[in-house]
């Protein structure tokens, strides 16, 4: 016995100790799978996403296993193209006559796309980003437009939280001038599904600005504040590689909307400043028509 202590207590008090240091690592190790592969918390700070993220810092939730899925549609913009155009033809076999009949009957613009624009990630369009379809298709997808997303910053140490705008075999184009407005960004994004006269007028906005098309295995990130966001407009194209998760929601602070939706980024007034750049997709008819008058 030595100090009281028989050599049975002693064996015991050995074995809890051993549970105990087991439980701990075990906990640990758990702790570092969920955070690493699973499900991570970090701070965001900056104001180059708002107003989807406040500049003086917001605690978010990232989501990690879907980006292990990888671009969705693929990483070949080839591919995508050709995939594209084969959708667009059929969408116009089966249901282009009929949209467009029912969009003069009712006086509505028609597109000339088979994929419609995401809206804009606003309050105005919360509830239909936000629906449960929407959310299952987030979350069983790879890598897409609109989704938010924290990435490894590709030039310095640290990461960076971004909205998705471009995929490979997209064309990019991004403002040249300084003073580009929000209403000059929408003649952008019209102008290949405009009649050939009319686009042919809205073809000098492009004259100003440069035509860049994302790489294979890369995405275009920009940040919701375009005038104030260091991005793919500053350091290009972005290996999905680098991507550390999508963003889940805002645990923190508690205040409108915490679930960060897969949509367009908001959009300023009319008439204040926009720097930020416009996708043509991959495969568009839009992109050999500015590529023809640029």
């Amino acid at each position: 016995m030595l100090n009281g202590v028989s050599p049975t207590q002693t064996g015991a008090i050995a074995a809890e100790m051993t549970i105990l240091v087991s439980r701990v690592l075990a906990a640990f190790g758990i702790l570092h799978v969920v955070t690493e592969y699973g499900v991570d918390m970090t701070r965001c700070e900056g104001p180059s996403m708002m107003p989807t993220i406040k500049s003086l810092g917001e605690i978010i939730v990232i989501e990690k296993i879907t980006r292990n899925f990888g671009i969705e549609g693929g990483n070949d913009g080839e591919i995508r193209a050709k995939n594209a155009q084969a959708k667009q033809k059929l969408w116009e076999e089966k249901e282009h006559k009929e949209f467009l009949s029912r969009s003069r009957k009712n006086d509505v613009y028609a597109p000339t796309w088979h994929e419609p624009k995401l809206p804009q990630a606003n309050k105005k369009n919360y509830a239909r980003l936000s629906s449960f379809s929407q959310i299952v298709s987030k979350f069983t997808s790879g890598i897409n437009i609109g989704d938010v997303v924290v990435l490894e910053h590709p030039d310095r140490e640290g990461t960076v939280c971004k909205r998705v705008l471009g995929l490979p075999g997209d064309f990019i184009v991004r403002p040249k001038q300084s003073s580009f407005y929000s209403s000059e960004h929408r003649d952008v994004m019209r102008i290949f599904e405009e009649d050939e006269q009319e686009g042919i007028s809205k073809v000098a906005t492009l004259s100003e600005s440069s035509l860049e098309v994302v790489p294979n295995g890369c995405i275009w990130v920009e940040g919701d504040n375009s005038v104030n966001s260091a991005d793919s407009r500053s350091y290009g194209p972005i290996p999905s590689a680098l991507v550390v998760g999508k963003v889940w929601f805002r645990i923190w602070p508690i205040r409108g909307f915490a679930q960060m939706v897969r949509g367009g980024r908001p959009m300023p007034p009319k008439k204040s400043p926009f720097t930020g750049s416009t996708l043509i997709p991959a495969g568009c008819e839009g992109q050999e028509r500015i590529l023809k008058k640029s």
